[in-house]
Order: C-alpha cells, then sequence, then structure tokens
C-alpha cells in the first residue's frame, strides 16, 4: 500500500488531498495553483493538521483516514494512530472523557463503520466528550 495523506487547514477551512506534498524531512508543500499554468508556485507551510489514509474502506466504500469520525452500529468513533500498537485504532466519542477506556484495533471491525465526517469539519459530533 502506498500512503496517502489528506491535510485540514483551520485557517482557510478547507481539507486538501491532491494540493500538497510531504517531503523526506517531513516538511510540507502546498502547490499554490489557482489557474493550471507550466509553473505553479510551491509554499512550505507547518500549520496544517496531516492525516494518514488507513488503507481501509467503510461499508459505502469511502476511505478512512486518520481524524474521521464513524457510525458503528449507533455510536460515534473516532479513527487515531496508536504509535505503541502501531496501528489504526478507533474509541467510541461517549468514553472519551473515561480514563480507562478502551481502544479497539481498527482492522477488527471497519467494515461496519460508515464515515459520517472528521475532527476538523465536524466538531459537533464531538460534543459527548465536553
Amino acid at each position: 500500500m502506498r500512503p496517502k495523506f489528506r491535510a485540514w487547514d483551520g485557517a482557510k477551512k478547507e481539507m486538501f488531498k491532491d494540493t500538497f506534498a510531504i517531503t523526506e524531512s517531513g516538511q510540507v508543500v502546498v502547490v499554490e495553483q489557482e489557474f493550471v499554468t507550466n509553473s505553479p508556485d510551491y509554499v512550505f507551510v507547518d500549520y496544517l493538521a496531516i492525516m494518514q489514509s488507513t488503507g481501509l474502506f467503510d461499508r459505502n466504500g469511502q476511505e478512512i483516514f486518520e481524524g474521521d469520525i464513524v457510525d458503528y452500529k449507533g455510536r460515534k468513533a473516532i479513527i487515531k494512530w496508536h504509535g505503541s500498537y502501531a496501528s489504526f485504532i478507533y474509541r467510541f466519542v461517549d468514553e472519551m472523557q473515561e480514563r480507562v477506556s478502551e481502544w479497539d484495533p481498527l482492522f477488527l471491525a471497519y467494515h461496519h463503520f460508515e464515515i459520517i465526517g472528521n475532527v476538523y469539519e465536524n466538531k459537533e459530533f464531538l460534543e459527548d466528550m465536553e
């Protein structure tokens, strides 16, 4: 699997999918291109939130990314990367305030998920966390 990413620009409230690149050193480069030209402008930025694809798809065939909010059997869950597990995991939104709550491996249940939003564009789905 080739890694895929998307990026959230909080200032512009815009999701980028194909207009940025990540260098070997981890810098994010945005292609500023209003019109198709022979030489687009490249801008180095450090304010984008980068989300990686899990490589998995929900029950509707939509690609699941880190930061997505999914419906799983009537409950909302957030998709995250867990470094200690070296895996993508999900956690139910209504359990986020509990100090001892479990994260579950994404690969066990992803085929039941339906993407309903993401943590940047759909903060209203996170109200149970407050």
